[in-house]
């Protein structure tokens, strides 16, 4: 389980980085991977605290 809850975190850190870099022009598109990239960090961290 450590190991998809690492990878969500670097899921979504990768969604985040595209949207601040990549995704400029088109504003559904940037809420779109920001909305995707901060559920997959909150699903990630809330799974590591469920854990604990």
């Amino acid at each position: 389980m450590q190991k998809r809850s690492s990878s969500f975190i670097i899921i979504g850190l990768l969604f985040i980085g595209i949207t601040m870099t990549l995704v400029e022009d088109n504003i559904y598109l940037r809420y779109g991977f920001l909305i995707v990239g901060t559920a997959f960090l909150f699903y990630s961290i809330f799974t590591i605290i469920r854990r604990k």
